[in-house]
């Protein structure tokens, strides 16, 4: 694998480990299934057994999918990308769910006596670094993601489970993935830190639930606040990306570590309108100029406003090198808003508008 499709795949992968939201369970009902977020799609029958071979190639035997999966939304260059566990939790896989092609396939299938002591060590460095406040210890069960050689780009015409693979190491309050991938030195992708209310910052909390309140009727009840750390760009030395994310199954906020600034802000409940018909920039201005200055503070005057038909949502500009993205639903109701070097199109969507501060 080049270097190219080595870094594609780590991104794949690094961002099907900080997924907020679990699949709904296999076997829920029609009142169940009209209520999915826009995040869970049920999986076009025509994958069915596809899917069900490649899993079995990677397990040894019959597994069960569940119906239901969901779309990568940590990732908005791999928005296609569907993740699809089994009934029991024990395997998964990632395809996209247009063309059918499976990325990666993986279990809960090692233990931590199967990583060496220096990797566990670096990993606790690192965790301590970010935030020495906590007690690390490792969980026995590591979950195993490998990469898979799809039948429609093989050489062979073969489908087969590579190799190059990623190590998901879990404790209490915290997840590290190990990248193991040709091409690219063996390193830490992302560590992930989960904190309960009473260890935040007041203030900081009632910024984000006052956030949360501008593009949602609901009452935010956070159920995930987690500092997320991509270390994928000390590869090729650049400074690791960290953020704070906050979730309560219905909005998601991204907000900078070192300032408390909210960087970005989602409606996870709200569907994106495809298309611009029936909307106009005034419009659109109209619906995000308050919100905009209500939690980030920005007046949108002097900003020009045009539709992105790649990203499907209105991006706002300013002379000043500011930016602002939005996407409405049919209603023009927000669903979500991105500010600064988070607006940029084509973003990951985990990115933080920051570098990591040494502790």
């Amino acid at each position: 694998m080049n270097i190219k499709k080595a870094i594609l795949a780590s991104m794949l992968v690094s961002s099907m480990l900080v997924a907020v939201a679990d699949p709904i369970p296999a076997g829920a009902g029609a009142a169940q299934e009209q209520q999915l977020d826009r995040w869970t799609i049920q999986i076009d029958p025509k994958w069915t057994e596809k899917l069900n071979q490649a899993v079995k190639l990677f397990a040894g035997e019959d597994v069960q999918l569940q119906k239901v999966g969901k779309l990568d939304f940590n990732n908005k260059n791999a928005s296609k990308i569907t993740e699809v566990r089994s009934v029991d939790g024990k395997y998964s896989l990632q395809f996209d769910y247009d063309t059918g092609i499976i990325w990666t396939v993986s279990g809960k299938t090692a233990t931590i006596d199967q990583i060496s002591k220096q990797e566990q060590e670096d990993v606790l460095k690192w965790l301590k670094a970010i935030y020495p406040k906590k007690k690390y210890a490792f969980d026995n069960e590591v979950e195993v993601i490998h990469q898979f050689t799809d039948e429609k780009l093989s050489k062979t015409s073969k489908a087969e489970v590579r190799e190059e693979k990623t190590y998901e190491l879990k404790g209490k309050d915290f997840s590290a993935s190990l990248h193991k991938l040709d091409g690219i030195p063996e390193h830490i992708g992302h560590i992930t830190i989960d904190f309960d209310k009473k260890e935040l910052d007041p203030k900081l909390l009632k910024t984000v639930v006052d956030a949360a309140q501008t593009v949602s009727t609901n009452k935010f009840e956070m159920t995930t606040a987690q500092l997320r750390v991509d270390l994928s760009p000390i590869i090729s030395k650049n400074k690791p990306n960290i953020t704070w994310v906050f979730h309560d199954g219905k909005v998601t906020i991204y907000a900078d570590p070192n300032t408390g600034k909210i960087n970005s802000i989602y409606n996870e409940l709200g569907k994106q309108v495809r298309e611009n018909k029936g909307i106009s920039e005034k419009e659109a201005r109209e619906a995000v100029a308050p919100i905009v200055k209500k939690v980030f503070n920005i007046d949108m005057n002097g900003y020009s406003v045009k539709w992105d038909g790649t990203e499907k949502d209105f991006a706002f500009t300013k002379k000043n090198g500011m930016n602002v993205r939005a996407a409405l639903d049919a209603n023009k109701k927000v669903v979500y808003i991105r500010v600064g070097r988070a607006a940029a199109p084509g973003i990951i969507k985990y990115a933080a508008d920051l570098e990591a501060k040494p502790h």
